[in-house]
């Protein structure tokens, strides 16, 4: 039997994270990981030389996606439960690739501020930032994005010293399933 999720950890979503800029030997950090629909696929882009550091505050997600670190037989995913906060408990400047996936609607203005930072943070000097902006008012609006454009969330990542860096739309992975999306790649400015 055809398993779409399975197809996408492991070859769709592999192919989308290195099309919109993840190498080989990065160091990536999927904030909000939940089960690892991102971590996986990265980390078998960023390969043995990378790192991906999978953070979510639900141990349960966290503990799914170490048993599917083991059935793929990776080796390269470090999970860190956090406290639901907008931190990152990683080095400053040790990260290649922040992924903010379907994340932000968790977090007022202030604490998607503090998100920002932090991000800005644990970037080195050429990193990049990629944000999925699930929930805004053109995409299923909800929580604190329900009132927000995409454009709004744009403009929000950019007045934290960030500069837009590329659009990809592909059928990416949202929740359990493959729906169509659109990624927003912001540099550090």
């Amino acid at each position: 039997m055809h398993d779409p999720m399975r197809q996408w950890e492991c070859q769709d979503g592999v192919d989308f994270l290195k099309r919109i800029g993840v190498r080989l030997g990065d160091n990536l950090l999927d904030f909000g990981c939940r089960v690892g629909h991102y971590s996986i696929p990265a980390a078998f882009a960023v390969g043995d030389s990378g790192v991906v550091y999978a953070l979510d505050q639900d141990q349960n997600p966290l503990d799914q996606l170490m048993l599917k670190t083991k059935q793929y037989g990776l080796k390269n995913i470090m999970t860190i439960r956090t406290s639901g906060q907008p931190t990152m408990d990683v080095e400053n400047g040790d990260t290649d690739v922040v992924l903010l996936y379907d994340v932000l609607h968790y977090f007022t203005r202030s604490q998607r501020r503090t998100l920002l930072r932090n991000a800005f943070r644990v970037l080195k000097p050429t990193g990049m930032l990629s944000v999925y902006p699930k929930h805004t008012l053109e995409d299923w609006p909800s929580k604190e994005l329900r009132d927000l454009s995409i454009s709004d969330v744009e403009r929000e990542i950019c007045a934290y010293r960030f500069a837009l860096d590329g659009l990809h739309e592909a059928v990416i992975s949202h929740d359990d399933a493959l729906v169509p999306g659109r990624v927003m790649n912001f540099r550090k400015r």
